[in-house]
């Protein structure tokens, strides 16, 4: 039945976006300076429609859980919202993320249990604190994801990269392989479609795609206490640390934290490969970062899978990320400005 699905999910999904591309729906114009490294060419916001498509069938047909169901649908309608100009206001989008996920959070009864450190462990008893906690963590991600959502192929994979490896490293673990296999077969067409410009995620389609991914991830924690917390947190460490190194980054700049930029780590990687390579591929220069950046996190997750149990090896791991990251980002960004002087 669920391979039925899945043809019928591949036919249905060229058939909508012929009939976008016929009609102009969801199309994006890509009026935003941000939004032009993904194509040239206008693209259709249907990342989030086809993911919410096949998280519909697993929720309504295979699991039953319509509480979580409900959690991802609110985040869509947010993202379609933002991507439709539905809402315009930062801060008025985040509000709405805030309220819903403390709502659902609180409802659905989600909780991370143990971080490894005794006395903040006490504290996470209180379930306000872990409430908030949760909150937290989820809206870093969520807005993290959306941060990435720039250079074609680099949040499908990346998410990709993680489910795989949870497939065929942890397989022995108590976790809903079916939803993985199958997810991550919809993520390879929706993959496909991004690489080639045709399709944009948009933020209906980052805010799903992280969100069911925390949760997922949250609850594999939740089932499985002998693993680390911190293997969670280095699987999800790339999206939430950009979100807080932009954050930063823009506050000693004074920039608008809330305004829309083009020097993100993956947007310096592709400045910097257009200009040393001189072309003008754009499917090349996307292939090159998305290789590049995905390829450093598989490497890391795999050599994390050795130290799966071990949380100060995992937190050096974590560390070593970030250093690589900022000193990365300062040589991209000086090497880019020095090729801007010539």
């Amino acid at each position: 039945m669920l391979t039925n699905f899945l043809i019928f999910y591949t036919l249905f999904s060229i058939l909508f976006l012929g009939i976008c591309r016929r009609f102009n729906i969801l199309m994006d114009k890509k009026i935003e300076k941000h939004k032009k490294y993904s194509s040239k060419n206008n693209s259709h916001l249907l990342g989030g429609l086809l993911i919410l498509f096949f998280l519909s069938h697993y929720y309504f047909l295979v699991s039953t859980n319509y509480l979580i169901y409900s959690f991802l649908f609110s985040f869509f309608l947010i993202g379609i919202m933002a991507d439709t100009r539905g809402i315009n206001s930062v801060s008025q989008r985040f509000i709405l993320q805030l309220i819903i996920t403390l709502c659902f959070v609180n409802l659905i009864n989600i909780e991370i249990n143990y971080t490894k450190i005794s006395f903040f462990d006490e504290i996470l008893e209180i379930n306000l604190i872990n409430t908030l906690f949760v909150t937290f963590c989820l809206l870093v991600l969520i807005n993290g994801t959306n941060f990435l959502d720039g250079i074609n192929g680099l949040v499908i994979t990346y998410y990709i990269i993680i489910f795989l490896i949870l497939l065929l490293n942890l397989n022995s673990f108590i976790f809903d392989q079916t939803i993985l296999k199958n997810f991550i077969f919809v993520l390879l067409i929706l993959l496909l479609l991004n690489f080639s410009g045709l399709i944009y995620l948009g933020d209906s389609g980052s805010y799903t795609l992280s969100l069911f991914s925390g949760l997922f991830l949250i609850n594999l924690a939740f089932n499985n206490n002998s693993i680390s917390p911190y293997f969670i947190v280095l699987l999800l460490w790339y999206p939430c640390f950009e979100l807080l190194f932009s954050m930063i980054r823009r506050y000693f700049r004074k920039i608008k934290t809330y305004k829309p930029d083009t020097i993100h780590l993956h947007q310096m990687v592709y400045k910097n490969f257009k200009f040393k390579i001189n072309t003008k591929n754009n499917l090349l220069l996307h292939i090159l970062t998305n290789l590049l950046i995905n390829f450093y996190n598989l490497i890391s997750f795999i050599f994390a899978l050795r130290y799966i149990y071990n949380s100060e090896k995992l937190i050096l791991i974590i560390v070593i990320n970030i250093t690589v990251y900022i000193l990365a980002y300062n040589y991209l960004n000086f090497s880019f400005n020095r090729i801007k002087r010539k």
